[in-house]
């Protein structure tokens, strides 16, 4: 689960096998949480690449696989970096694989990264225009963005 706390900090917190939905909800709420969210799997934290769980080894994570995807880091209080890589589209973009994803961020000095989503997900709007090209060649209905204003 990616946390934001109300200064802007971003932390990560992958083990929730032991979590009791109600008392996590006490303690984010003690801890000023203003935004959670959940997907994954981690890419960096502490500035370094995080070796991926082998529980979490679906085919859209393996080291050779090439996705759309779509990713967030921090660089530092309120300073995020956003990376929407297109893919799925001969003669344009095949995707990038996770770990290629960890060391850009890595390399753009993200503290902490975490993977959002991918396929025909991975969409990037800016100032009311889709800036990139998603997988299938049209918008996909989506229940959950994040948004900066």
């Amino acid at each position: 689960m990616l946390v934001v706390e109300e200064n802007g900090d971003m932390s990560v917190h992958t083990d929730r096998s032991k979590d009791r939905p109600r008392s996590m909800a006490d303690a984010l709420l003690d801890r000023h949480v203003w935004q959670s969210f959940e997907f994954g799997p981690e890419l960096v934290r502490d500035g370094e690449v995080v070796a991926f769980n082998k529980a979490f080894d679906l085919i859209s994570t393996r080291d050779n696989r090439l996705e759309p995807r779509t990713a967030i880091g921090q660089i530092g209080p309120l300073h995020y970096i956003v990376i929407v890589a297109d893919g799925r589209q001969n003669a344009y973009s095949q995707g990038i694989t996770l770990k290629d994803l960890q060391l850009l961020f890595v390399r753009f000095g993200a503290i902490t990264a975490m993977n959002l989503d991918g396929g025909g997900s991975a969409e990037c709007w800016f100032q009311g225009q889709i800036i990139n090209h998603p997988a299938g060649g049209k918008e996909r209905a989506v229940t959950d963005i994040i948004m900066f204003k």
